[in-house]
């Protein structure tokens, strides 16, 4: 049993991959405190989790992260309150997540009265290559600002910082060896986005936060809008094939990048696609399962980079479950994960996703088979106990 601290430089109540992963930790033994952002939100409370809330600003937190590249206040601002709880709390292990918080949280530890404290950071990304993808980082002035490109120069420096490493697949944790020969194999453990599927179970009865109907299959978005998402490059190819003759509906839930608002708004309620597309701004999780009923394929349509191709999100995983079927890009690790489990297609163009779409839309057969495929693979997944790895890094 390890009094074992958790930092997330945000309100961690809605980090599903986070409270899955505490989860896990406590039912190993281990008492589990957080030290996390307070934005003046109504938050729950925990009578099995030690939440230290640190109150600040969003408007000042995203100032702060602007220019945290290039100046070190983001560091200095959370190593000094790392210190002040680990000294608190008497912790004998911190796990911080993301990349970027790997120096703060070393620092914390250094200048605590608990210098022999092993830190161990979650890759939630490649934070190097998502950075630079990001909008609010590499466009106008803010580019100098941010500085996105420092990220690859600082990445090395940060995973030495590291006692231990977690990142979301194999292809990533592959990667980092072979571009950082001072990474050692056991330093990192695999640790994909599966959701917490004892909570979905929990869920299945739940209703329908926005009533959704349609006699039309239906393709299914859960996330964040946004052009590296890959959801507004398809829609005009959804258009084109609504023109064409072929006979859906599309529901996409999640909020929309501020960047990329404008854009998404005038593409979801022009030509033909007005008629068939339902938007819903934000569901939780808990209403997912009563959707993944109401739909016949989940997309999967993000950017092929370095970012995506470091792990499978979360809505692959939540697709598998629902048995549904799934149409995405060739991101390394999703592919990987469709393809083993014959549980989907893959595209790499418009043309091919027009095809790949069409003959889901048209084999109602080849939609369930997949489907079950889906669900199997995510239970063989679980029986392989894919969390081990995970906590033995804590034994």
């Amino acid at each position: 049993m390890l009094y074992l601290g958790v930092v997330v430089d945000n309100e961690f109540d809605h980090d599903h991959r986070v409270q899955k992963e505490i989860r896990l930790l406590q039912q190993a033994g281990h008492i589990i405190f957080v030290l996390c952002f307070d934005f003046g939100g109504n938050y729950k409370t925990y009578d099995n989790i030690e939440v230290t809330r640190i109150k600040i600003a969003k408007p000042l937190k995203n100032l702060l992260v602007i220019l945290s590249t290039i100046l070190p206040f983001y560091e200095m601002f959370w190593a000094k309150r790392i210190t002040k709880w680990i000294n608190t709390n008497i912790l004998e292990a911190v796990h911080a997540h993301d990349l970027y918080m790997t120096k703060a949280a070393r620092v914390g530890i250094n200048d605590s009265n608990h210098k022999h404290i092993k830190l161990t950071i979650d890759l939630h990304e490649n934070y190097p290559a998502a950075i630079n993808t990001y909008k609010w980082a590499t466009k106008g002035i803010r580019r100098y600002i941010v500085n996105p490109k420092l990220w690859y120069k600082k990445e090395p420096k940060y995973l030495k910082l590291a006692d231990n490493i977690i990142t979301l697949s194999e292809s990533f944790k592959q990667e980092l060896l072979s571009k950082f020969p001072f990474l050692k194999d056991k330093q990192i453990a695999i640790h994909p986005n599966i959701p917490d599927l004892e909570t979905l179970e929990g869920f299945k009865n739940s209703k329908l936060k926005v009533e959704y109907t349609s006699e039309l299959p239906t393709l299914f978005y859960f996330g964040v809008v946004a052009q590296r998402r890959g959801i507004i490059q398809i829609l005009p190819w959804l258009n084109e094939l609504l023109e064409e003759g072929l006979n859906f509906n599309v529901l996409i839930i999640g909020p929309t990048d501020k960047a990329d608002k404008e854009q998404f708004l005038n593409l979801i309620n022009n030509d033909k696609l007005k008629d068939h597309v339902t938007y819903i701004e934000w569901s939780d999780i808990d209403y997912l399962p009563a959707y993944l009923k109401k739909i016949q394929i989940g997309l999967a349509p993000f950017e092929v980079n370095p970012q995506h191709d470091s792990g499978v999100a979360n809505k692959l995983y939540q697709y598998m479950f629902g048995k549904i079927p799934i149409l995405a890009t060739a991101c390394k690790a999703q592919k990987e994960l469709i393809e083993s489990s014959n549980c989907g297609l893959i595209y790499n163009d418009k043309n091919d996703f027009k095809e790949k779409l069409s003959t889901l839309l048209n084999d109602t057969d080849l939609r369930k088979e997949m489907g079950k495929n889906g669900i199997k693979a995510l239970q063989q997944l679980l029986l392989e106990k894919v969390d081990k790895e995970f906590l033995e890094l804590y034994y």
